[in-house]
């Protein structure tokens, strides 16, 4: 027997229901609620009800300095490490595509064993690699005549950024390695081999075949890439405390820290609707220009 959703209305709602009061429930009320939150004074530090301010928070949020180098930090320190990440994962899949054939499998399930490693364990060891003292970037550095002492990585502006971008990237890389497997095996091999025998080289083959016919796919992982670390503060949070100057200071630690160090829920409220104001821009502008509807 076949139902159909204008004849059976009542049955596929029926069905789509448990799935509607899930997402309601954990997605669109947090939503919704946040975005009231902005427009009131709400704190567990004031009793009573809340009351509507307005656009106060935003305009606090506007006046303040520290909440522009968060936007700033956080854009850069993900557009990077979101841009390296894809290049560098492109370029292990296509290792492991044209290049390693006998143990292919192997070594893809070995870099891979990298995403399954917690942030914690990452903030851990990013951590002792640029200790001061016993890291072993610096004594590497200094054993190479790099530099004559050790360096306080940690504690320089740039030094520190970099630092949150090697770690993001190190720890995406798998990921997006395994998405731009996947869309490297989804390439005929026959447009291959046709473009063998015309005589294009391996690079031409790179950047005139391989990379257009799976652009939209590494567009997508971009973007996902970027949401995910712009929702990620355990290395900040851990490593650096958005230190120094407020150099590694990203949108989703200085949230963090007005809700729960400040207890100021309803500018945290602000400066999240904002943030998902952006991510929403973000992602309208990657699907917009970034993908190419003929090979949608």
């Amino acid at each position: 027997m076949l139902y159909r959703v204008k004849k059976d209305p009542w049955f596929f709602a029926v069905l789509v229901l448990p799935a509607a009061l899930v997402v309601g429930f954990l997605i669109l009320y947090p939503v919704l609620n946040g975005i009231y939150l902005s427009f009131t004074d709400a704190s567990p530090l004031r009793q009573g009800a809340h009351k509507f301010v307005g656009f106060e928070n935003y305009t606090y949020l506007f006046e303040d300095e520290v909440y522009y180098a968060s936007i700033f930090n956080t854009s850069y320190i993900v557009f990077v490490s979101s841009a390296l990440a894809v290049i560098m994962g492109f370029l292990i899949a296509l290792l492991l595509h044209f290049g390693v054939k006998r143990f292919a499998p192997l070594f893809r399930a070995l870099v891979f064993q990298v995403w399954v490693v917690p942030w914690i364990c990452i903030t851990i060891l990013w951590g002792w690699m640029f200790n001061k003292e016993y890291g072993l970037v610096n004594y590497l550095m200094t054993a190479s005549g790099i530099t004559e002492s050790n360096m306080d990585i940690l504690f320089h502006e740039t030094g520190a950024q970099w630092v949150m971008i090697a770690g993001f990237t190190w720890r995406s890389i798998p990921f997006l390695m395994v998405i731009a497997l996947a869309g490297l095996q989804s390439i005929s091999t026959e447009i291959i081999e046709a473009s063998e025998l015309d005589g294009a080289r391996f690079l031409n083959r790179i950047g005139h075949i391989i990379i257009p016919m799976i652009r939209n796919v590494l567009m997508v992982a971009l973007l996902l890439d970027s949401v995910r670390f712009f929702q990620e503060m355990t290395l900040p949070l851990l490593l650096t405390q958005g230190g120094p100057i407020n150099a590694t200071m990203v949108l989703s630690l200085f949230t963090y820290q007005l809700a729960f160090e400040n207890w100021d829920f309803a500018l945290a409220s602000a400066a999240g609707t904002i943030w998902l104001l952006f991510l929403i821009s973000i992602a309208w502008l990657v699907l917009r220009y970034g993908i190419r509807k003929e090979h949608v």
